[in-house]
């Protein structure tokens, strides 16, 4: 079994669903007692906040230097557990000195998407990921159209992110919220969760909308390299 890198910590509630995604997946291909193989290398995430969203070469210097920390124990494989964090590994990939291959969350939901003809999809994500434009443009790349959330919807999206999510905080509440939102666009053909912490509040019993997870996509298509095996599709 190959070894899984993961670089976690940006928030940690959703770097322990990727550990646990990891260990079942494993286990349900293996069985008995086996679980994932996986070295955790976790970012203090208040040194991310610090310029996130504002110096954009601040933070990519941040992520290369802990990309390359977590290179240098020599996985296998690397995911990034936060799905912001890839604008700035797309900024800083080529420095790396490594070829250990990264499944890149963006271009997964992507080619998820372009399997299943979804032509127009709702992106949820942080307020900087909405606004910037970097997630968008890989979706239109696949020719896909992206449907974003109107200014007042994401301010509130934020502030259960900022105020709740990133603290482990769950609340039917922001479950409520965020099923409203997702049922005003219902004229899409899903939903992607482009926060690596909303799948906290969002799965199948709260909205019809077929899900696009990022991280249930890197942690199969980890998982699958780790096993060196093929997803049957």
């Amino acid at each position: 079994m190959k070894t899984i890198g993961l670089l976690g910590g940006v928030a940690w509630p959703s770097t322990i669903t990727y550990y646990k995604l990891l260990n079942e997946k494993v286990s349900t291909h293996l069985g008995d007692y086996h679980s994932a193989k996986i070295i955790l290398s976790s970012i203090d995430h208040h040194d991310i906040m610090l310029n996130y969203g504002k110096n954009h070469e601040a933070t990519a210097a941040l992520v290369q230097k802990e990309l390359q920390t977590l290179i240098d124990l020599k996985p296998d494989c690397i995911i990034i557990c936060c799905n912001s964090l890839h604008k700035y590994y797309d900024m800083i990939s080529s420095s790396l000195d490594s070829s250990i291959p990264v499944f890149h969350a963006l271009h997964l939901v992507a080619q998820e998407a372009t399997k299943n003809k979804y032509r127009k999809v709702l992106l949820l994500a942080t307020k900087f990921a909405m606004e910037d434009g970097f997630f968008t443009q890989i979706l239109e790349q696949y020719g896909i159209t992206p449907v974003i959330p109107n200014q007042e919807e994401r301010d509130e999206i934020s502030r259960i992110h900022s105020t709740q999510l990133m603290h482990n905080i769950i609340t039917p509440e922001a479950k409520e919220y965020f099923s409203l939102v997702i049922k005003k666009y219902k004229d899409c053909d899903a939903v992607i969760l482009g926060c690596t912490e909303y799948p906290l509040l969002v799965d199948h019993n709260t909205t019809q909308l077929p899900i696009l997870n990022a991280i249930e996509l890197q942690t199969t298509a980890a998982v699958m390299f780790a096993l060196d095996r093929h997803e049957n599709k």
